[in-house]
């Protein structure tokens, strides 16, 4: 059964069975084994649910070890594992431990889909909002800039996504004191998001980042850096 299952089901009902689980594979074909991982990733899943971190946290990185010795190094249920235990590790406040997560999950992309795939792009911006959030701009500004690159190359100068990381960018450059390059990026910021709501009418998606005002305001305009999917 999938994990969607287990969040309908009353937690302790759930803990019990996805335990069981995890030992019975244990016992039939070893606790190395790919499969015992995937139990343990669930069980990880349903402690982050109910707010027991440290649980989840020793399960994703038990289930970790096993899958970065048994799998490829590009193969998804690597990347999935990696993906929620940096994201855990991160709402904890490690990001020291958060960071070499990030970095895989740059190099998975890269190796499952290449380079200049959109996908590596949201794992750049994702890594540059992590290095922004421990003040560690210098870092972050490339990231963005070679994610922006292959979101316009790959989808379009217009794209929402190029919007997104164009705010991003202009709210790193605020806080480096250059206003004028930061309201120049604001202001195209601004102009794809009104080209898309445009087109997409009244109903437009409430995903991206919103903001207000001009840019002559960036310090109430612009959002706090945002990680994306």
């Amino acid at each position: 059964m999938t994990l969607s299952f287990w969040i309908f089901v009353p937690c302790r009902t759930a803990e019990m069975f996805l335990t069981r689980s995890l030992e019975m594979r244990e016992r039939v074909i070893g606790p190395e084994h790919p499969d015992c991982a995937q139990s343990l990733n669930n069980l990880a899943a349903l402690y982050n649910e109910k707010k027991q971190y440290d649980k989840a946290e020793e399960l994703y990185e038990r289930a970790l070890d096993i899958r970065r010795r048994a799998l490829s190094p590009d193969h998804p249920s690597l990347a999935y594992t990696v993906k929620h235990l940096a994201v855990l590790y991160k709402r904890k406040g490690q990001l020291d431990k958060a960071v070499p997560l990030y970095e895989l999950a740059v190099e998975i992309r890269q190796k499952s889909f290449g380079p200049k795939h959109p996908s590596v792009a949201t794992a750049l911006v994702n890594l540059a909002v992590l290095y922004c959030q421990m003040k560690k701009q210098v870092e972050a500004l490339p990231l963005y800039e070679r994610a922006m690159k292959i979101y316009e190359d790959s989808l379009g100068r217009m794209h929402p996504r190029v919007g997104e990381t164009l705010k991003n960018l202009a709210l790193l450059r605020y806080e480096e004191g250059d206003f004028e390059k930061a309201a120049e990026l604001y202001k195209r910021a601004m102009e794809i998001k009104e080209a898309d709501t445009s087109v997409l009418g009244a109903k437009a998606p409430s995903g991206h980042s919103s903001s207000g005002g001009d840019t002559y305001s960036l310090r109430n305009a612009l959002p706090v850096n945002t990680f994306t999917e």
